[in-house]
């Protein structure tokens, strides 16, 4: 059974994480919430582009490297800090 891991706010992150885990040897799948005929809605209603999904065993490690991962590249946070600096 597969899990959803991340929600990811856009495909660009998306795909980073999927891949990043791919590297640690996690197979990740991305589920797209936006179809063609809503134009963005989903997008507005479930907080974000779509999710990274793993398997059900692979769940703990792979949300332990997201979060390692996203400490690291704090700039692919659209929330981070360093946007709220940038800002000010």
């Amino acid at each position: 059974m597969l899990k959803s891991v991340y929600l990811a706010p856009d495909e660009f992150i998306a795909i980073t994480i999927k891949e990043m885990l791919a590297g640690k040897n996690i197979k990740a799948i991305t589920r797209r919430f936006e179809t063609t005929w809503l134009d963005g809605l989903p997008k507005i209603m479930k907080g974000g582009w779509g999710d990274v999904l793993v398997d059900e065993k692979d769940e703990k490690d792979a949300e332990k490297y997201i979060r390692e991962f996203l400490e690291e590249h704090q700039e692919l946070e659209p929330d981070s800090e360093q946007d709220n600096k940038d800002n000010t």
